[in-house]
């Protein structure tokens, strides 16, 4: 199958999606976002923007092992604050499978503890992630602990989940404005713009998410981030073709042993799925009167 190559259009008012993964990492790491992360964490934890600001560290993000055969687990953002593990994701995608895998993550850093030895009762083990497709509800802010089935009893305090809906303050800017946003709105707005100039009227006026505008547009001007984020793009496109090239691969076998039922019943499906009758006579083989008479049918 050939290789994508995908070129970047060049603009000068675009900026490269910050919630993929090498922009966010960098984002989120940079001296200069810290006082806006404390922020964050603050509001989805106990602890006080300055405790957090002076006691955040970043860790390793990859997982480690435990046998040979294991596959490695890398998170997003891993980072600490005394002891209490965060882990920060960053979610473009509604599919299970993504959510999933990000809750293995959760798990294995609270077996970690356990395995280590710690007093894990004195110590949290946060998962934040930021979801620019909602989940659940219109709340930002959603905070997921395990409970029994009446929702009363917590089993294990210190296991904790946070889903932050990005969606909802991009809704609301694109709808009402700017105005209408508070501080952490709009830096959550801020992660998901592409335009320097809505960027910067974002940021206007608040030395904290000016530093962000600046660490975005910086960004933009770093060859190995471009570099990084035009990989991250192919790799992404090439899987899209890989599994549409398998599954038209495994459609025309489907054909080639299949009965004339088999064909309808595929035509049928193509149909519904709005594709072209010259598109469903290459795929199927049956011919476009044949085609018609089964939409008319269907219809």
């Amino acid at each position: 199958m050939p290789i994508v190559k995908i070129k970047l259009e060049k603009d000068s008012d675009r900026l490269i999606d910050s919630m993929s993964d090498t922009p966010f990492k960098a984002i989120i790491q940079h001296p200069d976002f810290r006082k806006n992360l404390s922020m964050i964490i603050s509001q989805v934890t106990l602890y006080s923007e300055s405790y957090i600001y002076e006691n955040l560290r970043f860790l390793n993000t990859e997982l480690p092992a435990e046998n040979s055969k294991e596959k490695k687990k890398i998170t997003d953002i891993l980072a600490t604050v005394k002891g209490n593990i965060i882990n920060i994701e960053a979610n473009k995608s509604a599919e299970a499978s993504q959510l999933s895998r990000h809750n293995v993550y959760h798990h294995k850093l609270m077996y970690g503890r356990y395995f280590k030895g710690d007093e894990v009762d004195n110590i949290d083990v946060i998962q934040i992630n930021f979801n620019t497709i909602n989940r659940f509800d219109d709340r930002i802010f959603i905070d997921f602990k395990m409970r029994d089935d009446t929702g009363k009893f917590i089993d294990e305090e210190n296991f904790k989940r946070i889903h932050i809906n990005m969606s909802k303050p991009l809704d609301k800017y694109d709808k009402i404005g700017i105005e209408s946003l508070s501080k952490i709105e709009k830096i959550l707005v801020m992660f998901q713009i592409t335009s320097k100039k809505k960027l910067r009227e974002i940021a206007k006026g608040d030395s904290d998410l000016e530093d962000m505008a600046k660490i975005i547009e910086d960004l933009n001007e770093d060859e190995e981030i471009i570099g990084q984020y035009e990989k991250e793009k192919l790799d992404a496109r090439q899987h899209e073709l890989d599994l549409i090239y398998a599954e038209r691969k495994g459609l025309n076998q489907g054909l080639n042993q299949g009965s004339t039922e088999t064909r309808i019943e595929i035509a049928k499906n193509m149909l519904k799925a709005k594709m072209d009758v010259s598109e469903i006579v290459k795929l199927t083989g049956l011919s476009e009167s044949e085609i018609k008479k089964i939409k008319s049918e269907e219809s």
